[in-house]
């Protein structure tokens, strides 16, 4: 098997630690590197007993989970250029080793894909996870279009061409590992799953993961996409109702069309999707879509209006909700679905 990188974050580990780091160089895995995440004095031993079987790194204070998985990936690029890419794990002693080299045997295959280690959400685990997955897990698929049945597991591997890339996600808590799934889409990367054994120690009282302040960052990652939408609906709203003052519905929508779809462009293009390929044709098609949008909006509007007496404004707003989703998928699919263009972003 080629050479694979294990990247371990780690705050105040206990001697789970040091038992996955001992079973992992029985394996023969050579390329280990642990961060303290500016852990307090109570796992000083830990990281003694591991200090010259692996590379362990140190946070002066803690920085958070996503700032760990960073050091820990530029480590690795750094360190071990021949390896085939990165294996990371938690220090927990969630992830069993055989479960860590399997993810790894599969990274080692060179498939320019992000392998997930997902586990079975059954009765046995604390429900604030089975919740807490389904609900992102849903969101993951509708706003993404790709389907990961573990969307919070921190057992992944990343093939090293993919590693600079997602050095340059943003994120340095929790949320950084949904940005990771995020960003495969506009990567060209997909996504691979093992199944893995379901570990929780003590009720996973261990994890320092807070259920509300952490998934508040990670659904706030995931709400942009409705918060683009959102704000360009208001601009088109109200540009709408501005010149239906003085014009008809004909001239109010295409010029509210106009406003706001130059708005929304430069949002999903930089904000939500993070496309880098070309401008113009990702423009065209974006303009293609909003006349044949548009269009529909139209006639559905003026049809509402006029067979059943509907309120103008009213019938907009029930015709733009119908057509939201529809539009979502069609930019996310279509318009700016493909990774960064060699050529640049120049048009």
């Amino acid at each position: 098997m080629a050479r694979v990188c294990i990247a371990i974050p780690a705050f105040n580990p206990d001697g789970a630690l040091a038992a996955v780091v001992r079973a992992l160089r029985g394996a023969g895995f050579d390329s280990l590197v642990v961060v303290d995440d500016g852990s307090d004095t109570s796992s000083r031993q830990v990281f003694a007993e591991i200090e010259g079987t692996c590379t362990v790194l140190r946070h002066a204070v803690n920085l958070g989970k996503g700032r760990a998985l960073k050091t820990a990936l530029n480590a690795c690029l750094v360190a071990f250029p021949d390896a085939a890419g990165v294996v990371t794990a938690d220090a927990d002693g969630q992830h069993a080793p055989e479960d860590i080299a399997r993810v790894a045997q599969e990274l080692s295959r060179g498939r320019s894909a992000l392998v997930l280690g997902s586990r079975t959400f059954d009765a046995r685990v604390p429900l604030r996870s089975r919740v807490g997955n389904v609900l992102t897990r849903w969101m993951f698929r509708l706003l993404v279009g790709r389907t990961a049945c573990d969307t919070q597991t921190g057992l992944r591997g990343i093939p090293r061409a993919a590693v600079p890339e997602l050095l340059r996600v943003p994120g340095e808590r929790y949320e950084y590992e949904m940005n990771v799934l995020l960003a495969t889409k506009a990567l060209s990367l997909a996504i691979v799953e093992i199944p893995i054994r379901t570990i929780y120690v003590d009720g996973n009282r261990s994890s320092h993961f807070n259920p509300f302040l952490d998934s508040m960052r990670i659904w706030f990652q995931l709400l942009r996409f409705g918060m683009s939408s959102a704000l360009t609906a208001l601009v088109d709203y109200l540009v709408f109702w501005i010149v239906l003052r003085g014009s008809g519905v004909l001239v109010a929508l295409v010029t509210a069309r106009i406003v706001a779809s130059v708005a929304n462009f430069a949002m999903n293009r930089q904000l939500v999707f993070r496309a880098r390929g070309r401008i113009v044709p990702a423009l065209l098609k974006y303009w293609t879509l909003v006349a044949v949008f548009g269009t529909v909006a139209y006639f559905s509007i003026t049809v509402l209006q006029q067979r059943t007496g509907m309120n103008v404004l009213a019938a907009k707003a029930l015709v733009e909700g119908l057509l939201f989703l529809a539009s979502f998928s069609v930019q996310r699919d279509f318009i700016f679905s493909t990774a960064a263009d060699p050529a640049g972003e120049a048009g």
